[in-house]
């Protein structure tokens, strides 16, 4: 299987839109909320040099997406990557989606000057795990989140 690793453009957000519905479905912890073409054409359209947002394709058919961002990077002193969001869908998966696009981003990153890509997993996700352990360390430190949409004592309308 052949697949395709580009920069998405405007005509892909229909397509787009249906996958990131389906990775909010299968986050848990997302809205429930579909995302809409005009959602996904904006997503697309906001990205540029700083945010990066690619899309695996199979025979002309949108399968994957990644969203990434060029941040700056204290420690190092230059530029570092992070991978925010990837998701292949159901019936793509196994089909070494996931692993092209994380290659793109990494050739991005080389030609950047990038001292590393990082990226979060959930820890139920055994299946990203372990691909990621083939093509990754795991990282010296642990992720928290504080969750700001419940803020309390906030307006629900």
């Amino acid at each position: 299987m052949v697949a395709t690793v580009r920069t998405l453009t405007a005509r892909d957000a229909p397509a787009l839109a249906r996958l990131m519905s389906a990775y909010r479905a299968a986050m848990e912890d997302g809205t429930d909320r579909p995302v809409t073409a005009d959602d996904a054409r904006a997503l697309i359209l906001g990205a540029g040099n700083d945010r990066l947002l690619l899309g695996a394709e199979v025979q002309g058919t949108l399968c994957a997406f990644a969203l990434a961002f060029d941040l700056p990077e204290i420690i190092a002193g230059g530029r570092a990557g992070q991978l925010d969001d990837l998701f292949v869908a159901p019936e793509a998966r196994g089909k070494g989606l996931a692993r092209a696009l994380i290659a793109e981003l990494a050739g991005i990153g080389w030609a950047r000057g990038w001292s590393h890509l990082r990226w979060l997993v959930p820890r139920s996700n055994l299946r990203a795990r372990r691909l990621y352990q083939t093509i990754a360390e795991p990282a010296p430190w642990d992720s928290f989140r504080l969750v700001l949409r419940d803020r309390p004592g906030a307006s629900s309308g």
